[in-house]
């Protein structure tokens, strides 16, 4: 008999002319039985007669009213409420059509006919829609304990209670496979506590987690609420919890992101690993970007890369005047080209040049033919272990690179400028974020000289999850291959926001700045590398240090424990989006600066890296290395940083205000 039903229900929908007929035999057996209920199981033969004279009419008016309401377009398995009310509004027409044909053919018909009781009428109405109702409830019972003997089904609680939660729970309750059983709501609103919605129960998250959830045996959670509605504190507090009990942790997309408009459990996913950052997503003032943009030509320079090419599709949808995207990386170049062709088909105007940027030939010529307005500088090395090993690339591209761009921006006129700093700048340890450091005092520098009119704008910011190199996709790539998972330090923490936030920033800083500053971002708490691994490690479903192994390395040469924003002895100004800070910075004397980076470039092809290190740390006074091979060089070098600060003048110091020791 089980298998029987189970191939019945395996998959299958019963055609709507089966229901059809099954709804309208229904309505005839409702009808018999209406009048031996009526008349107590004893009919005689004149109500016989008057019935049957009535069944016919019953029929034809029923008919009308499937017909109208189409209650059989349902999946019987699947029922819900709005099949229910289908069910009603259909016989309730039916019921009055059919009174009102029996009244009017009572002077029509030859015989002694009678018009139909109200209590007969009224029994059959109450009848037919019971029936109907519970011979689908019927279906759907059977299916579902088909379902669960063939496989075990998944207990899952809804974590929120709303519209989105109530599309999640009829989704799942129509859902073939996998078998979900939906055991509750969590919902933070008090008012909801204790209330059902469709038959389910809402409880507390305090509840929930601490008695149902383990109650019930749920495994997993799937979060339903809008991202503008949700609670960060609260989601946070339920994605640490499914973590500690290894509790399967899953989200609905946005509605807008639904498949013709209509969700599926197929559609459900893993949460984004923004959403372990504990903190709410950053919205920028696009309405102040969208005008900075309006009829403008723009240069990205880095943009094939993970913050390049955000920036570029950011752009694109302001509809900017043109866009330059320079890179020298050839493939990642085209790959970004095929994206944008893809998605908007010819209709913005940009233009790809394949170009390094320490060329000055070339960058020259691409500056006099496109003569761009605003430059967005994302070209630059950034792995620290690997330019550690090759300091005279980060002096000639990162140092090099952004002083090219910068002199070629205040030939051509360039009205704003915009260089993309890090984290790692602020009291650097490393030859990347000292290199980076001497990146913004030059742009600083050339903020305090007159003549010229561009603007200098520097954005600084931690790391970004899921760029090209970052921790997030190592771990990935990590998890996949079955381990182990390997960090640095357990204690080490970093900041990190997600690559779409870190290029609002650096669109909004670009038209929020008016020169000279460096812009930072309030990026929340740092997050500890370690327990990041193990919250990817659970979310894909497996046990951190038993499933995946979580090895530590040691930290790398120049590798902090705890990155900075801002550097000790700066404090920072406020500005009108709360997110954003100006930093109050150390002024260089831009002479100063210029002739030491001029001989630093000069020196980078033949100095030997220890030398190289002493004149990054002869312009970056407070860079310290961590690596062991750099400590002594740079140690040997005796600055006093207020020798090289501008102290209300803008003549050039003297080489004796720096000596470095032989």
């Amino acid at each position: 008999m089980n298998n029987i039903l189970n191939k019945y229900f395996s998959g299958r929908y019963t055609p709507w002319w089966a229901i059809f007929f099954g709804d309208t035999s229904i309505a005839g057996f409702s009808f018999i039985l209406a009048y031996y209920l009526r008349h107590n199981f004893v009919l005689t033969q004149p109500v016989v007669n008057d019935m049957l004279i009535q069944l016919p009419m019953m029929i034809g008016a029923y008919w009308v009213g499937f017909r109208v309401f189409k209650p059989y377009s349902g999946i019987l398995r699947f029922t819900v409420t709005q099949d229910i009310f289908l069910i009603f509004y259909s016989v309730l027409l039916g019921s009055g059509l059919f009174f009102a044909i029996d009244f009017m053919s009572h002077s029509v018909l030859p015989g002694e006919t009678h018009v139909i009781s109200q209590s007969v009428l009224i029994i059959h109405t109450v009848l037919t829609v019971y029936i109907m109702v519970i011979s689908r409830l019927a279906a759907k019972f059977v299916n579902n304990m088909m379902h669960r003997h063939n496989q075990q089904s998944v207990n899952v609680m809804i974590y929120g209670a709303g519209e989105l939660g109530q599309a999640t729970l009829m989704a799942l309750v129509k859902s073939d496979s996998p078998s979900y059983n939906a055991i509750g709501f969590i919902d933070i609103n008090r008012q909801l506590w204790g209330h059902k919605r469709n038959g389910t129960e809402i409880f507390s998250p305090e509840e929930a987690t601490t008695r149902i959830i383990r109650q019930k045996s749920v495994k997993e959670i799937i979060i339903a609420i809008s991202p503008e509605r949700i609670n960060q504190k609260e989601t946070s507090k339920l994605i640490d919890y499914c973590i500690f009990t290894n509790i399967a942790l899953k989200k609905v997309p946005p509605v807008n992101n639904w498949i013709n408009g209509t969700f599926s459990p197929k559609q459900v996913r893993n949460i984004d690993i923004s959403d372990l950052l504990g903190r709410e997503e950053i919205m920028l003032d696009c309405v102040k970007i969208g005008e900075g943009l309006q009829d403008k030509t723009i240069m990205i320079t880095g943009a094939a890369g993970s913050i390049g090419s955000e920036i570029v599709r950011q752009l694109m949808v302001f509809s900017p005047g043109r866009v330059i995207l320079v890179d020298q990386a050839e493939s990642a170049l085209y790959d970004l080209q095929m994206e944008l062709l893809r998605k908007y088909k010819g209709t913005r105007k940009y233009d790809l040049v394949l170009a390094d940027v320490t060329n000055y030939q070339r960058m020259d010529y691409v500056f006099r033919k496109y003569r761009p307005q605003i430059i967005f500088n994302a070209a630059a090395y950034k792995h620290v272990p690997i330019i550690e090993d090759n300091v005279c690339e980060a002096i000639r591209v990162n140092i090099g690179g952004t002083k090219l761009l910068a002199d070629l921006s205040v030939r051509y006129g360039v009205e704003k400028f915009v260089m993309i700093s890090t984290d790692k700048a602020v009291n650097p340890t490393n030859v990347m974020g000292a290199s980076k450091r001497i990146c913004e005092q030059y742009v600083q520098s050339l903020t305090t000289i007159n003549g010229h009119m561009t603007s200098f704008i520097t954005t600084r910011f931690g790391n970004v999850l899921g760029s090209n190199g970052s921790v997030v996709p190592l771990f990935t790539k990590q998890i996949e291959e079955g381990g182990p998972v390997t960090v640095t330090h357990k204690d080490i923490q970093r900041y990190f926001m997600t690559i779409p936030e870190a290029c609002q920033l650096v669109l909004e800083a670009g038209f929020m700045g008016k020169g000279g500053e460096i812009f930072v971002f309030d990026m929340g708490k740092p997050v500890r590398i370690y327990d990041l691994a193990k919250k990817m490690i659970t979310l894909a479903g497996l046990v951190p240090d038993k499933d995946i192994k979580i090895v530590e390395t040691g930290l790398r040469p120049g590798e902090k424990l705890f990155e900075e924003v801002l550097a000790s002895k700066e404090t920072t100004q406020p500005t009108y989006n709360r997110k954003i800070l100006i930093a109050n910075h150390r002024k260089t004397d831009p002479y100063f600066v210029k002739r030491k980076i001029d001989e630093l470039l000069a020196c980078s092809m033949k100095d030997k890296e220890n030398e190289l290190v002493k004149r990054i740390k002869v312009l970056v006074p407070e860079f310290i290395p961590q690596n062991q091979k750099y400590a002594e060089a740079a140690y040997s070098v005796i600055v006093n940083p207020d020798e090289v600060s501008i102290s209300g003048s803008l003549m050039p110091l003297k080489d004796n205000h720096v000596s470095i020791e032989n």
